[in-house]
């Protein structure tokens, strides 16, 4: 063990000298970016805009602190299908959850495999808006979501501070340019496919003022523009057995539907 914590005090000491030039990027004038990663960025998120329908398989990791500080980190694999501006289906699995989302432009359907029990409700007409309702009046949690916007960039920039160029890196043996941005609450990295198809490749994001700052991790195994998506891949159909229950929705459910 005191090898171990050598070993570390070592590596700390090696990386804190490596980023002392991209935390100085920051300061108390408003937020400072570096153009080379504000341009991938933007390249990244109007290339992803571009696409009308993809098929994306990913890899996630979240990060959980116990009470005792112990910090745990659970894997799932995770499919999504989506047909701009207004269809979407979210396969995730692990042990933790093993759960459907379907929307098809008119409602929004959680689907609970493990529990065999299904909840559905109107929702708003595009993707964005469906995605804002699921998290702001459903409670439901969408990390990595914000790269399937339209106007990416705008929700990924939002509470951005910083944004440096780290350098290049292979994810997955696919060269990719490295950034990373700091938040008032979160700090964010992402790695984008060098060449012309600057796909995100792996995207983290640190909750630094959480005890233990947990991190959720999406790493981008496959990407696929070319297959066409039958509607039907957005329709849900209740598989036998599957019991009905309701979503707790909030009082403002009528005023967001109306938009």
């Amino acid at each position: 063990m005191q090898g171990i914590k050598i070993i570390l005090a070592a590596f700390c000491l090696l990386a804190a000298c490596w980023l002392v030039p991209f935390a100085a990027i920051a300061n108390d004038d408003g937020p400072n970016i570096d153009p080379k990663a504000d341009t991938i960025l933007r390249q990244m998120c109007d290339y992803m805009a571009h696409q009308k329908h993809f098929i994306v398989k990913a890899e996630t990791t979240h990060e959980s602190i116990l009470d005792n500080g112990e910090k745990l980190m659970f894997l799932n694999q995770v499919t999504v299908y989506l047909k701009r501006p207004d269809k979407i289906y979210s396969y995730r699995k692990g042990m933790v959850r093993n759960q459907e989302i379907f929307y098809d432009g008119k409602k929004l359907t959680l689907y609970s495999k493990g529990l065999n029990l299904w909840a559905s409700t109107p929702a708003p007409s595009t993707i964005d808006k469906a995605m804002d309702f699921a998290i702001s009046e459903l409670g439901l949690s969408a990390p990595g979501g914000d790269l399937f916007y339209s106007d990416a960039y705008k929700g990924l920039m939002e509470d951005v501070i910083s944004g440096a160029y780290i350098g290049e890196n292979e994810v997955g043996g696919i060269p990719c340019y490295h950034l990373a941005f700091r938040g008032a609450d979160v700090d964010w990295q992402i790695w984008v496919q060098k060449g012309d198809k600057p796909l995100p490749r792996k995207y983290v994001i640190i909750s630094k003022w959480t005890t233990g700052a947990p991190e959720y991790t999406m790493t981008i195994k496959q990407f696929d523009a070319s297959t066409p998506i039958p509607d039907e891949r957005f329709n849900f159909i209740p598989p036998k057995g599957a019991s009905r229950i309701a979503f707790a929705l909030h009082d403002k459910i009528k005023s967001v539907l109306k938009k």
